[in-house]
Formats: C-alpha cells, structure tokens, sequence
C-alpha cells in the first residue's frame, strides 16, 4: 500500500511539474506542445495579383515558412483579396491574403459578398498600409479623382480585372460619385481591366491616360512607370473619403512626398491592410508551426517587401480583421504572449 502510495505520488509529481512547466512556458493547459520541426504538410497559398503587394508578401510567408520547417511546403498561386475568402472557405485554398476591410464585409455581407463563410479563419496582422491611388499623365486635365466624374472626362484608365477588390473598391468609388465604367466609355474614355504590368505598358505606349491603383512603399510597378513618364496623382475629394470611410471601413492614410519621381506633395487616400487567413479546418499544429516561422525569423518575411518595414511579432495578433482566430493562432500566440 506504501509502495502504491508512493508511485502515485510520484506520478502526480510529475504531472503537476509538467503542468507548471508548461504554464512557466507560456503554453496553455490542455494544449500539448507541439514540435514544429515534425509538423508536414503540403498548402495552397492564395496571393493577389502576380506582381502585386498580397502575392508578393505571401511567397515571403511561404519562403519564410519553409525555410523554418522543410516539413511544411506552401505553393502560392494567384488569387485576389475578394475571391480569395470564398476559396479559402471552400477549402481550395489552405491559406489566403486579403485585407481587414474585406474580412469585415465578408463577415457582414456587404459589399462584394452575399454567402456566409463559416470555414475561414484569421490568422495574422501583416501589418503593411496601401492607399488606393489614382496615377495619371501629368498632361491629363484633372486633379481630383471626383474630377473625371464631375466633368465627365473622356479617360482612358486601367485597373485590374472585374472582381478584383482593387477593382471593387474604385468601380465603388466611381459608383458613389455618380460615374461607372459604362458611364466613362459614354464620355469617350475606357476603362481596360488589366495586370499592372500591362497597364504601365499601355501608358507608355500612348494607349492609356493613368492606372486606378493601390501602392505601398516603393512599389516596383509604380517606380518604373514614373522613372519612364512624367505621372501626376490625383487628389481625393475630402468628403469621398469620409463617405468612402464611414460606408465600407476605410481609414485616412497618406502616400508620403518624395515616395515616387513626380510627386511633390503628400496625398491623402482611401487605406486598407493586409491579413492572412486560413480554412478553419486546417490543423492547428500545421498553423502554428507556420506562425511560428514567422514570429521567429521576421527579421527575414521583413525583406520580402518594403511594405514589410515596421513588421513586428507581437503585432501578428492585432487587427485581424473580422473572422475568429484560428486555434492554430491563437495557440501561438497564448504562448508568444501576443494576445491582449
């Protein structure tokens, strides 16, 4: 009976001390530890555009990620920040970029989206910024975008392809001021949905007056274009981004003076943020382990992208945008001490 008594407490002993250690290390009780070095797994990354700021920064997380844990192999493949969420809830893709703004319409039914999207979690605040500009020959007459609208303006534009939220947003734009594409070719403009690329392409060649945009940073694109050709950006109209801001969520930002050749004065515009989410399903072993890579190798995810810059850790837990956290995340960042 001693013996028994012993062994038994031994037992809870141990027991206790493990629970203590996991405590001590940041681990949630119930939750067992997971050895990243042995998490495997083959994942479909959703990006945005080819060229663009969400494909870019998701080959980042994919190389990040890999380079962590050879077990987990991410593919990127091309998507955009709206069809990006029915995917990911459909389960055709494991991983996906969108921004905060599309997560909370998504969530509320609005705008873009119609369905519920029970299958897609958030997972990470990527922590970039990108204003949706409009970047037209220095020549074109108008300074304000209200300016195309409000005098009817034969403009020849670009943007990217129909249903692209970049594509949402400023048909929106355009829309709320009483314009739209079919309106802009019955004014003798154009609207051409194109690859960023090809939209630069057409400026230089004399088919195109400007690109309805979004940019962070330094963006290669936007560079090229204004080291080729004299660009001016356009102004917002004060109320079109109060109205834009209170409808759809967008808050204030300001692509600063100097970021581009050209462009000598700051410009306020409509901004939004980059989020990463996930199919609820995918295990959370795999999502933490991801998280992990990234949490401890920012350092690294930081040189993908200028937008990348201010990238800190601690901040992968805020701003999520509207869906849940997965459990994957939120296992992570219990540990990290991440969340508030």
């Amino acid at each position: 009976m001693d013996i028994d008594r012993r062994g038994f407490l031994r037992t809870m002993s141990a027991v206790g001390g493990g629970l203590l250690a996991s405590r001590l290390a940041g681990v949630p009780l119930g939750e067992a530890a997971v050895d990243p070095t042995k998490v495997t797994a083959n994942l479909r990354a959703g990006g945005g555009t080819v060229g663009g700021i969400g494909y870019v920064e998701m080959t980042g997380f994919a190389k990040t990620v890999g380079d962590a844990y050879p077990g987990i192999k991410i593919s990127v493949v091309p998507g955009g920040w709206i069809g990006n969420v029915p995917r990911t809830n459909k389960g055709e893709l494991d991983l996906a970029s969108t921004t905060r703004i599309m997560t909370k319409l998504a969530v509320q039914k609005k705008g873009a989206f119609d369905q519920d999207y029970p299958n897609v979690r958030g997972i990470m605040n990527v922590q970039d910024e990108y204003q949706f500009v409009a970047v037209v020959r220095k020549d074109f007459p108008a300074t304000t975008v209200s300016d195309i609208v409000r005098n009817k303006r034969p403009a020849r534009l670009t943007t990217l392809a129909k249903g692209n939220a970049t594509e949402w947003i400023w048909r929106t734009a355009f829309e709320e001021m009483g314009g739209s594409w079919e309106k802009l070719e019955e004014w003798g403009g154009k609207m051409s949905h194109v690859a960023w690329a090809d939209g630069v392409n057409l400026i230089k060649d004399g088919h195109a007056d400007g690109i309805l945009a979004v940019v962070t940073g330094k963006i290669g694109w936007l560079v090229d274009l204004t080291t080729a050709r004299e660009m001016k950006f356009l102004q917002w109209d004060r109320d079109l981004i109060d109205h834009l801001s209170k409808k759809y969520g967008f808050v204030e930002g300001t692509v600063p003076a100097g970021e581009f050749r050209g462009q000598t004065e700051p410009v306020p515009a409509p901004t939004d943020g980059g989020v990463f989410v996930a199919r609820a399903d995918l295990p959370k072993e795999v999502v933490y382990a991801s998280l992990k890579a990234v949490a401890e190798h920012s350092a690294k995810f930081k040189t993908f992208h200028a937008a990348l810059a201010g990238f800190k850790p601690e901040a992968m837990a805020q701003h999520i945008g509207g869906f849940p956290l997965h459990d994957g995340a939120r296992m992570l960042y219990e540990e990290k001490g991440y969340l508030k």
